[in-house]
């Protein structure tokens, strides 16, 4: 079944934006709200808002604890009682900081703050909307029609993949970022068991995919990455609980 209710970051552009179009094909979603730090440039966001009175848009930087804040209050007040079925951490930075590049503390710590600690804090923040969504739906098994949280994620935080040089260029700061988020992801799931609850948690590589972030060298194009992802939603289970994956759900390597 699909996700009633969903909420995107960094919707503005990119695989964000790629997703958000892919959704609004899905008719059994209610409400789909994107986030972005500036809706009013957002040109393809807003035109789609209007041909769909289903997606709605709402401003957060979520590198922005108030920011943070101020969008559960949205999305609050616009799923209502049903509560939030699906929050997809999509928001991210990359910065091109390489091993033999000058040492830059700020560069690095931007890339995890954005990347990792910022969705940890919006899946913690969101998590009341989340379980309240949950509560609707009495079934055992996971999924993201009952409660989920999806990290678009990267097989760069697979530590078997980065050993064989993976990565033409080795952007560590990214790396870095994208490992801690599948680090509080598992983490996540394992404290969420302990607590009792029901929520999905995974993480999803969307590809070497053709955006301003993965450049026009790129494997695949926004389309194609974002339908797969969007197909593979509907298929998530327990079984996907704390994984890492590519966005057919063939299983990554840790």
């Amino acid at each position: 079944m699909s996700p009633k209710t969903v909420f995107i970051t960094g919707a503005n552009r990119g695989i964000g934006l790629g997703i958000v179009r892919e959704l609004l094909k899905d008719s059994g979603i209610e409400v789909l709200i994107a986030g972005a730090r500036n809706v009013d440039a957002a040109t393809e966001l807003q035109s789609l808002s209007k041909s769909d009175s289903r997606l709605h848009l709402i401003t957060v930087d979520v590198s922005d604890d108030q920011s943070l804040i101020n969008s559960v209050k949205q999305v609050d007040s616009l799923v209502g009682d049903r509560g939030l079925n699906l929050l997809i951490n999509n928001a991210g930075v990359i910065e091109k900081y390489r091993t033999n590049d000058t040492p830059n503390r700020a560069a690095v710590l931007r890339c995890i703050d954005v990347n990792a600690v910022s969705a940890l804090l919006a899946s913690q923040h969101f998590l009341p909307l989340l379980q309240k969504a949950a509560a609707h739906n009495t079934s055992g098994d996971f999924s993201v029609s009952k409660a989920a949280i999806v990290n678009i994620g990267s097989n760069c935080s697979s530590q078997e993949l980065n050993v064989t040089g993976f990565c033409n260029e080795t952007l560590v700061a990214y790396k870095m970022s994208k490992v801690a988020m599948l680090s509080f992801a598992r983490s996540l799931v394992a404290d969420f068991k302990t607590l009792n609850i029901p929520v999905l948690v995974t993480t999803i590589h969307p590809g070497w995919v053709v955006t301003d972030m993965g450049g026009p060298d790129a494997d695949i194009t926004v389309d194609e990455s974002a339908s797969e992802i969007v197909a593979s939603l509907g298929k998530l289970n327990g079984s996907h609980n704390g994984g890492l994956f590519d966005r057919q759900l063939e299983a990554l390597p840790f």
